[in-house]
């Protein structure tokens, strides 16, 4: 029940402004600052509007509909706040406040803003979220000194949730507003459809069955990536959904922060083994939430034969959501009603049009269309970007900004890569997705064998791990005979762009200064080498991380961080040796992948320091994951023991990491650890 009713509310406010202006009166001193939160105000009392010298006005939390001219007088006021109310417009009269350097609207229900706002040009803070913005005048963006612009959940706008990210400028945001307002844009009407699971759950064949071609019994392995358009007739619209098609081996599970994204609807296919369901679920899930947020998923049960199968469906939605369907299908039934395809094709179609994919509807530069299509249809593996900006001036867009802000559009659409945002790619291309996922998915297979290759191919490129730029010939050759790319599309010049991506997304770790040499860790032997066995000690410490399920590219991220502590081919693709001063450490995962285990035995200091350094390395990395759920746990009396009951009781230190308290405080982000 609130506290304060209209007429209570009205009172306790004029007793506050009557204490403001005793207090002035009294001290001679100016009053600064009137909290009228919370009171269940209807209007505003016009006493207010004689405190001239005010200049902090919070009237949040309210039931106004309305703010009066009279605010106008306020001219003294820095911060004013006026979040969660109902007001539905701004008088002219607000652009008076020329002192405002704060100003929050969140959680009223404007559709428009009095184009007097870009008068405020001391603003560094305006707060919008969650009203009913349609459209913004032409005069906000003379708001230059903004350094922060809130638009969150103002549909009408048409802008992508991953704009108004806190990685976006004010100028950034209105930039792209005002390309698409009015008749500047129209619907894109477009979204990607990324399709994850492990191999031979028949994601290849279901997209087939979705797309109306029959089932091949035969269907060959994918062994890179493919993408191909699926059409969605929806309630919202029609939607053409790129759908990515990734080969599922694990080795190749690391590749995926390269394009799984928040723009895109997910389908999680899981195969037919009832045993793995859960935990495969929870991998599949876990790496979508890391790399792609609160992106939508639907899951397909397939090879379920009408069978019903039973698990623990309302956790992993708790835990891992928003998942909006689950689907059992059996792609070789050839009804497709009967084989689920056409239940899945319903659901499908249905998410496109729930508010999860808004981005699929948002709107589009209208002049933007011919170049998108143009790379889109493109038959070069890359454009050097002079030769894109050259094809953008031709096709109507001349300035360089927008020609960035582009490229930048259509890498997270997945129409055509480009990575210029980073520092260390500056002399970028932009690059059709299946030449960079194939090109390095080949080099992750480096070391596959297949009796279908020419003898001369089928052995292992790589056996050590290590690749070059000139060994990447070969490894082309050999995805060639794969039919998997055409080697001449990989010339010497985008050899070394390839490796320094690799490099980028911890794929692989240069050895020498020029980055020509690279340990590639999932190229790595399966086995642990001979001389990598637990160090011994009658002072060693041993400590464990347990997951639900461990993300494929741990280990290998582990090894590439911490190469420089690993001596000479003391490496495996599950593991490690590090060795620091007198200390010497094994770190290895387990073939059901649910622990990372760690052994450190050597001289005390040496030994606590090589602790400290893995368990910080471990825990950069887990923060890379959201939602990753991890136990830190140490052998105590031959049993294992979590850390923080180990501290309770005073057998461990506590831990005196500031970056793991900061990790803990974040629950959507990082590291959860069991505490």
């Amino acid at each position: 029940m609130a506290r304060y009713t209209p007429e209570t509310g009205y009172a306790e406010a004029l007793r506050r402004i009557e204490a403001c202006n005793t207090y002035m009166w009294q001290t001679w001193q100016r009053p600064c600052f009137l909290d009228l939160s919370d009171l269940s105000l209807v209007k505003l009392p016009p006493d207010i509007f004689q405190l001239t010298t005010l200049t902090t006005l919070k009237v949040n939390s309210n039931q106004l509909a309305t703010t009066p001219p009279e605010i106008g007088q306020l001219t003294a006021l820095t911060t004013l706040d006026l979040d969660n109310n109902r007001l539905t417009t701004l008088p002219p009269e607000i652009s008076k406040l020329t002192a405002l350097t704060t100003l929050r609207l969140d959680g009223n229900q404007l559709a428009t803003l009095p184009p007097e706002i870009g008068q405020l040009t001391a603003l560094t803070t305006l707060n919008l979220e969650n009203n009913q913005l349609t459209t913004l005048p032409a005069e906000i963006s003379k708001l230059t000194a903004l350094t922060t612009l809130n638009l969150h959940r103002n549909t009408g706008l048409g802008l992508p949730v991953e704009l108004l990210g806190t990685r976006k400028s004010p100028r950034e945001i209105l930039e792209a507003y005002f390309r698409i307002v009015g008749e500047a844009g129209e619907p894109l009407g477009e979204c990607k459809l990324i399709v994850v699971g492990r191999g031979q759950a028949g994601k290849t064949s279901l997209i087939k069955r979705l797309s109306g071609r029959d089932y091949d019994r035969n269907e060959p392995e994918t062994h890179g990536i493919t993408i191909q358009k699926l059409e969605f007739n929806g309630q919202r619209g029609d939607v053409t959904g790129r759908v990515w098609d990734f080969g599922g081996q694990v080795v190749l599970h690391s590749m995926h922060e390269f394009f799984l994204t928040a723009r895109s609807l997910y389908l999680l296919v899981l195969g037919e083994r009832d045993d793995m369901l859960e935990r495969d679920a929870a991998y599949w899930l876990q790496l979508i939430r890391s790399y792609a947020g609160s992106a939508p998923v639907v899951v397909a049960l397939n090879k379920s034969a009408g069978r019903q199968r039973h698990f623990d469906r309302e956790t992993l939605e708790q835990t891992y959501g928003p998942i909006l369907g689950w689907v059992a299908t059996e792609c070789s039934e050839p009804d497709a009603g009967k084989g689920g395809i056409t239940a899945l094709r319903k659901t499908l179609t249905a998410a496109l049009d729930s508010d999860h994919m808004e981005s699929a509807r948002r709107k589009f530069p209208k002049k933007w269309h011919a170049i998108k299509d143009s790379l889109e249809n493109m038959t070069e593996s890359f454009l050097d970007y002079d030769v894109y900006a050259e094809r953008c001036r031709k096709l109507g867009e001349a300035d360089p900004k927008e020609q960035t802000a582009l490229a930048g559009d259509l890498h997270d659409l997945g129409v055509a890569l480009n990575y210029s945002r980073d520092p260390r790619l500056r002399d970028t291309t932009v690059l059709r997705p299946d030449w960079l996922a194939n090109g390095i998915y080949a080099v992750l297979r480096a070391n596959d064998l297949d009796d279908n290759l020419p003898p001369e191919l089928n052995v292992s490129l790589a056996s050590d791990g290590v690749i070059t730029a000139d060994s990447l010939v070969r490894i082309h050759q050999k995805a060639e005979a794969w039919t998997m790319l055409r080697a001449k599309d990989y010339p010497a010049d985008k050899r070394d762009f390839l490796l320094r991506l690799m490099d980028m997304f911890h794929l692989s770790y240069p050895l020498d200064d020029e980055g020509r040499q690279q340990i590639v860790p999932t190229l790595l032997t399966p086995n642990p080498p001979p001389g990598t066995d637990e160090p011994e000690g009658t002072q060693r410490a041993r400590l464990r991380y347990e997951f639900q399920v461990v993300p494929a590219p741990l280990i290998p991220w582990f090894i590439a961080r911490t190469f420089s502590l690993i001596p000479q081919r003391m490496h495996w693709r599950r593991g490690a040796i590090l060795v620091y001063a007198n200390a010497r450490a094994r770190v290895w995962t387990t073939q059901d992948e649910r622990y990372v285990f760690v052994t450190v035995a050597g001289e005390a200091d040496d030994r606590d320091e090589l602790v400290t350094m893995i368990c910080g390395t471990m825990r950069d990395l887990f923060a890379g994951y959201r939602g990753l759920q991890v136990t830190e746990q140490y052998e105590y009396e031959n049993e294992w023991v979590p850390r923080a009951t180990l501290e309770k009781f005073r057998r461990l230190e506590p831990d005196p990491s500031p970056q793991l308290d900061e990790q803990r405080s974040d629950g959507n982000e990082g590291w959860e650890a069991d505490r």
